[in-house]
């Protein structure tokens, strides 16, 4: 732990929800910020925030500061949440973050709601040291109103004060495809970010832009591709995967490129592939890729090979980098994973030997599969259907992509159409529905805790509305609100849940941040920071 980092409480800014451990749910509305609720904290809690006061638990976060030291992650940065995903295979399995509350036993949920800086449609939020803390935000063309200038802010742990912010491109000039990349924390400690198609090197500390550079686009016109994020291979190379709109449409964020446009996805150009020297941001080497890519590119070192893994909108195919070019492995795929009516998969994600995805990343009349494909054998595929059939006038879909537990065997989805959660043993190359609940959410899947304890953390969706096609985030026009919920990644349990909020960024991460806690990030803006307590040991909330 740095010298000098303090974890005191802020408890005039605490709100303090209990709910028993057996399943019961809180009421909206009450707590600060909320509709319906009291303003936002007081004075007191302000000026204790503005003091530099952290939340979160202070021996929690020096276990999690040791064990990330510990854990093999490269290239990243060894620390709590380095990369959006956490690691290059897209797990979303944060294993050094700690759940606070009980297993077995009632717990509350305390909530600090955020003032003063607003992080306008955040994706993902990233640590360094126990310190430091970045939200990328401002990357959503699809929001109303539109945001489309990207920044990345420095911010205080647990109180979110800015501490800088630094702005990257600027779609309201040119109106160039708008979509969200993300922060990410490079092992020598700078931040690299992704925005239009322009990658960024930043000095952490500072926040200075220290590199730029424009990516290829190859056939697309540089204004109609976008890139959605980065991954890396293990020795740093960086790997950017551009989505694109079909030329000559001027809609835009990812619904533009997925659907909006006429005849989107498929019209648009091919997307591209390429690799990027870390240190000097030269493009090593790129290819034009088969179609146009809209889920994230995901990296996989295996048997001692550097591959990376895209979906168009109905195949899965295999890139091989071998330091010196990028190519199509011929010796593998590409695998048809899309089924009569089935639409694009979210990005891959690796699970030890296996390649795993969920189909259906925009809104589908026929049911959302999870398929698995092997590294080493192409031939070997396999797919479970978790809600296998669907009643007239459903739709089955997820915007995200699944999580996955390598440890554990199992895999984790949800269905925002159908509003359930499920979770699939995967066991020699055979799935089977381990459980399933009710629970929506388009965000992603965070999993936390070692693994005899694992924590499955994401959001849960509420409206008036009964058709989840016509869910609106707003936040002009907002119809739904938002909450979080921790449950038992083994039995699918519910532990805790907070209250209900404006609703979290669309196909956001849903990130932990050292202390125990649990960022909830806005799609307004604004940000509530959580914590989980076993109920014996909640604060009482202070007005």
């Amino acid at each position: 732990m740095q010298a000098g980092i303090r974890h005191t409480r802020l408890a005039a800014a605490l709100a303090v929800l209990t709910l028993a451990a057996a399943g019961c749910s809180p009421t909206a509305g009450n707590l600060p910020g909320t509709p319906g609720g009291p303003p936002d904290p007081s004075a007191a809690a302000t000026a204790a925030a503005e003091a530099g006061n952290l939340l979160g638990d202070a021996a929690i976060a020096r276990q999690e500061a040791a064990c990330a030291a510990q854990q093999p992650n490269s290239p990243w940065y060894k620390t709590l949440l380095p990369f959006e995903h956490y690691d290059i295979g897209r797990t979303s399995l944060s294993p050094c973050a700690r759940f606070p509350g009980s297993l077995t036993g009632k717990n509350v949920v305390e909530a600090h709601r955020v003032t003063g800086s607003l992080y306008y449609t955040p994706f993902d939020i990233a640590t360094r040291g126990e310190r430091d803390l970045y939200v990328y935000g401002g990357g959503n063309g699809d929001a109303n109103p539109p945001a489309l200038q990207t920044f990345i802010a420095k911010v205080e742990p647990g109180t979110m004060k800015e501490i800088w912010r630094t702005h990257l491109s600027d779609a309201r000039k040119n109106n160039e495809l708008h979509v969200s990349g993300a922060v990410d924390v490079m092992a020598d400690g700078s931040l690299v970010a992704i925005s239009d198609h322009t990658l960024y090197k930043l000095d952490g500390t500072t926040g200075k832009i220290l590199l730029k550079k424009d990516m290829p686009t190859g056939e697309s016109p540089p204004n109609d591709s976008a890139f959605n994020g980065i991954d890396a291979f293990p020795d740093g190379t960086i790997v950017v995967r551009s989505l694109n709109r079909p030329v000559g449409c001027t809609l835009n964020g990812y619904s533009a490129a997925g659907f909006k446009c006429p005849g989107a996805p498929n019209s648009a150009k091919p997307s591209i592939i390429g690799t990027v020297d870390p240190k000097t941001f030269k493009v090593l080497s790129w290819t034009q890729l088969k179609g146009n890519v809209l889920g994230r590119v995901t990296t996989s070192r295996y048997q001692g090979r550097d591959y990376a893994y895209v979906t168009t909108p109905t195949q899965l195919f295999r890139y091989v980098w071998d330091g010196r070019t990028i190519k199509q492995d011929p010796a593998w795929g590409p695998i048809t994973y899309a089924t009569s009516g089935q639409t694009q998969a979210g990005a891959p994600v690796i699970m030890g030997d296996w390649v795993v995805m969920s189909t259906n990343g925009t809104a589908a009349k026929v049911p959302l599969s999870v398929v698995a494909v092997h590294q080493g054998n192409a031939g070997r595929v396999t797919r479970m259907d978790p809600n296998p059939a669907l009643e007239p006038g459903q739709y089955s879909y997820y915007y995200a992509k699944v999580s996955a537990d390598p440890v554990n065997n199992r895999i984790y989805v949800m269905d925002f159409g159908l509003g359930t959660a499920s979770a699939i043993d995967f066991r020699n190359g055979r799935m089977s529905l381990a459980w399933k609940v009710k629970q929506r959410t388009n965000s992603y899947i965070t999993l936390i805790g070692p693994p005899d304890k694992r924590v499955f953390v994401t959001a849960n969706a509420r409206s008036k509305e009964t058709d989840p096609t016509k869910f609106n985030p707003g936040p002009i026009g907002v119809n739904y609100m938002d909450q979080i919920q921790w449950r038992d990644a083994r039995t699918g349990k519910l532990l805790a849940a907070s209250d209900f909020y404006a609703p979290a960024t669309s196909a956001g991460t849903v990130p932990p941040g050292y202390g125990g806690l649990i960022y909830n990030i806005l799609y307004d803006g604004h940000a509530v920071v959580l914590e989980v307590r076993p109920a014996d040991k909640a604060r009482k909330a202070r007005r």
